[in-house]
């Protein structure tokens, strides 16, 4: 399972890459509300920081469960965790629009800054247009 959520977090990186775009903020597909995703967005960093893996998995569409658990989430974020520290503030925020070129389906992507003690991390939460949590990357910064 841990090998799957790692190919789901790959597949979404390939996917940010592929679509053409540097994280500048892309506009969201229609009718997706950037305030609704940013504060789904942050709710899940905020459960991931908290270590709610269940939580967390149980709020992926379920495409995305198919290949991810929460001890994969859990061994995911640890390692971050580990590296990064405490949570501490966050510094900035954006969203931006991509589409799945393979699909066409668009989504939207909550992109957080966060401080925490030793490191940043930048955390990006995919939605589909129906606000189901399609998947997660994160980043040392």
């Amino acid at each position: 399972m841990r090998k799957k959520f790692a190919l789901l977090l790959a597949a979404l990186s390939a996917l940010l890459l592929l679509s053409g775009c540097k994280v500048s903020g892309n506009p969201l597909p229609e009718g997706m509300d950037a305030t609704e995703l940013v504060v789904q967005g942050r709710e899940v960093a905020a459960m991931l920081n908290r270590e709610e893996w269940q939580e967390v998995y149980d709020l992926l569409r379920e495409d995305a469960r198919e290949t991810s658990s929460p001890e994969a989430i859990q061994e995911y974020m640890e390692g971050f965790l580990d590296k990064a520290g405490a949570y501490v503030t966050e510094s900035d925020i954006m969203t931006t629009g991509q589409t799945i070129k393979d699909t066409g389906e668009e989504y939207g992507t909550a992109v957080l800054y966060w401080k925490h003690e030793k490191k940043n991390l930048m955390y990006r939460i995919a939605y589909s247009t129906d606000m189901e949590l399609m998947g997660i990357q994160i980043t040392v910064r």
